[in-house]
């Protein structure tokens, strides 16, 4: 399981309980079966993950041990999902990107509240959510970001995009396409670096 990832389980009395549970936890139909990994270490079989309630503010991050999860969707299992979406909002553009980045050969999947609301069907995006997307690569290629970034500015609305790094973290593409040399924020287990890149390969900026 990584970040990102939409795990379900039976009850929510499996969830852990060192820190106190939220009263809205219990009403909100998203958060009784389903949470979204988080980006930390998966310790001793429990998996971090964030609940998600009926307004922003609502939002708690907890965890449940792996013996209890008997469901997980990957944001790119979820691209199969799209073309039986009936987010008349969201599918369009949606759409748009899954033959985009298909030509493109990306590996993709939507996150976020359309994210969720593909994998569960339970509705919890607005007009006004953002539309949240992760790309994975194995190794940077600042051309094909490049063409994605161009790409995606053409759809004339907010998308947010991740870049995960198989084994390394993440990164917002805007960030990178902007600040690639300067510096631009990677997102580790392990909480925020500083870095660049040297020949498409991840340096991190210390402090001298």
């Amino acid at each position: 399981m990584k970040v990102h990832d939409i795990v379900k389980w039976e009850s929510i009395d499996h969830l852990e309980k060192t820190t106190p549970i939220p009263d809205w936890v219990y009403d909100a139909p998203a958060a009784k079966n389903y949470g979204v990994v988080r980006r930390m270490p998966i310790m001793n079989g429990m998996v971090p993950i964030g609940l998600r309630g009926s307004t922003r503010e609502q939002r708690f991050g907890t965890f449940i041990h792996q013996s209890h999860i008997v469901e997980v969707m990957t944001p790119v299992d979820l691209v199969d999902r799209i073309e039986g979406y009936a987010n008349e909002i969201h599918l369009p553009p949606l759409k748009k990107i899954k033959e985009a980045f298909e030509q493109f050969n990306l590996r993709w999947g939507p996150t976020g509240s359309v994210g969720f609301e593909l994998a569960t069907a339970i509705p919890v995006t607005t007009e006004r959510s953002d539309l949240d997307l992760c790309i994975y690569m194995d190794a940077i290629d600042r051309e094909l970001l490049a063409e994605a970034g161009k790409f995606l500015e053409t759809l004339g609305r907010r998308i947010d995009v991740q870049v995960e790094l198989a084994s390394v973290g993440a990164f917002l593409l805007n960030d990178f396409l902007k600040h690639e040399k300067s510096g631009f924020v990677l997102r580790t287990p392990f909480g925020p670096q500083l870095c660049t890149t040297v020949e498409n390969q991840i340096r991190l900026l210390v402090n001298h």
